[in-house]
């Protein structure tokens, strides 16, 4: 069974369709008046479910792998603007400038995400409750290191005795690795709102109240309860399916 649906809000799908196999055994006497709890309502909604689900697990490593390729870009930013300062003490003799400099890329070392530790690889970020919160409060921090990397590259510019030669230094070289980092977080961005979307879709198909996939298939054990007994083997035979509203 695919990771997506042996847990969490996937389990739920997954028990959909043990519940249909049985009441597909149960025959004509399945018969409920609630029209959104009959057979061919539930295994439309399985297939709503199971898309909605499916969508959230091909979106998710679509944004992982786009974090994970951003926090290695930006912790190389650290070295590389320490190395600007030093390649500009070398070029120019001007101590105010030197200072500005200086400044610039100190703001841009402490605006690190997490300055005190090395960022691990996101690995699941579906295990991460915090996710979404975490890559909100995380973005001001990215879009402040890029402010100030291109405020120090346009000041670099300014002085035109700052020609170094080494290539990855030079104010075209700064200027492609600026862009590169700003096409990697934007992908981030665009990444996370499209999970976002899929998971709010998700909870909206499963957790809806009413008309959730929750609610629907525990309303079809109670009528099966109520038409078979609660002691029957009809009964016993999808008691344990367990649906669940799971907040993520």
């Amino acid at each position: 069974m695919p990771k997506n649906l042996a847990s969490g809000p996937g389990l739920n799908v997954t028990n959909l369709k043990t519940l249909i196999a049985a009441i597909l055994g149960y025959g004509e006497r399945y018969n409920p008046v609630n029209a959104l709890i009959t057979l061919m309502a539930l295994q439309a909604l399985y297939l709503l479910g199971l898309s909605a689900v499916n969508e959230v697990d091909t979106a998710q490593p679509i944004n992982t792998k786009a974090r994970n390729v951003r926090n290695e870009a930006f912790d190389s930013l650290d070295t590389l603007v320490t190395r600007i300062g030093n390649a500009f003490k070398a070029i120019v003799t001007n101590e105010p400038a030197r200072a500005r400099v200086r400044s610039l890329v100190l703001l841009i070392q402490r605006g690190r995400v997490n300055p005190k530790k090395e960022r691990p690889p996101v690995t699941d970020p579906e295990a991460d409750h915090e996710t979404v919160k975490e890559n909100a409060s995380h973005k001001s921090g990215y879009d402040k290191q890029l402010e100030n990397f291109y405020k120090l590259i346009q000041y670099l510019a300014s002085f035109p005795a700052y020609k170094p030669n080494e290539g990855d230094l030079t104010i075209e070289g700064l200027t492609a690795f600026y862009n590169d980092l700003m096409a990697k977080n934007n992908l981030v961005e665009a990444t996370q709102t499209q999970l976002v979307v899929a998971r709010r879709l998700r909870e909206d198909v499963l957790n809806k109240p009413q008309t959730g996939l929750v609610q629907l298939c525990n309303d079809s054990k109670s009528y099966v309860s109520s038409v078979f007994g609660a002691r029957s083997p009809e009964y016993k035979q999808i008691s344990k399916l367990k649906f669940r509203t799971y907040k993520r």
